[in-house]
């Protein structure tokens, strides 16, 4: 079995190097360019991107940051200091595989494969976002929210103990996190000022910040008023893709899945 190193391009945790005696630790093989198994250094932004990107079994490691303000790494499966003994483990056949469902967002004409979470967000313009979020969940059931905000995540199964969990943080419970079914993509608003829902002929004011809608649902979103707005999480760099007035992002399910290490007893 075959091992390769992915890091963050341009703020990687530790230096390659390090990761590379780990390997040599494990007596595990080392391959750039065509591992069986790719070893994903880094925090939930970089499990997200290589979860994307690459076809083979991801596992995710985290890396201990002192400070508050450091990565959490909530999707890492073992930690860098427990990395040998995981690699020999991988070696050995114990682990599982999970499959993780991807959803497809798409901003007018393309469209890629997401593992965790997108966010449309305001960039430096200083007023709040005005924005419209149209929910297909069938045939028969279909919505629409209108919104004055900072923006709105969408994210998958995998992906919700991350950005999505925010209004738990916002209630002061550091630990817990919010759960999106497999068959569900998670919707949230982020901070929103005013937040209306329209059904039919009928419209309210909605508090529901947060909510998951089925897997199959067809999901657009389009500003009302052109400001500073980006798309957060389909490319490789952090300034997201920038959205104007009459664009549409379209976010459903996908068929494509991530294959996710689990290691056993850990």
């Amino acid at each position: 079995m075959k091992f390769g190193i992915y890091l963050h391009p341009q703020r990687p945790k530790v230096p390659v190097e390090q990761v590379l005696k780990k390997l040599q630790r494990a007596g595990v093989s080392y391959s750039p360019k065509e591992p069986d198994v790719a070893v994903v250094v880094g925090g939930d932004g970089t499990f997200g991107y290589y979860g994307r990107t690459l076809d083979v079994p991801l596992l995710f490691v985290g890396v201990h940051e002192h400070g508050v303000l450091g990565s959490r790494a909530k999707l890492a499966e073992v930690m860098f200091d427990k990395l040998e003994g995981a690699l020999r483990d991988v070696e050995e056949g114990r682990f599982a595989l999970a499959k993780r469902r991807m959803i497809r967002v798409g901003l007018n004409e393309k469209s890629t494969d997401v593992l965790t979470d997108v966010y449309v967000e305001r960039g430096v313009f200083s007023g709040c976002m005005r924005y419209t979020v149209f929910v297909n969940e069938n045939e028969k059931s279909a919505f629409t929210e209108h919104a004055i905000g900072n923006g709105v995540i969408f994210s998958t199964a995998f992906g919700s103990q991350g950005y999505y969990s925010y209004p738990n943080r916002l209630a002061g419970s550091l630990q817990k996190g919010a759960q999106v079914r497999e068959d569900q993509i998670g919707i949230c608003h982020v901070l929103p000022t005013l937040l209306v829902r329209e059904k039919g002929d009928k419209r309210r004011t909605s508090r529901n910040l947060r909510y998951a809608a089925p897997f199959q649902s067809r999901i657009q979103v389009s500003l009302f008023r052109d400001t500073d707005t980006r798309l957060y999480g389909t490319t490789a760099h952090s300034r997201g893709v920038a959205v104007k007035l009459g664009d549409t992002i379209a976010i459903t399910g996908s068929d494509r899945v991530a294959r996710i290490i689990k290691m056993n007893n850990r």
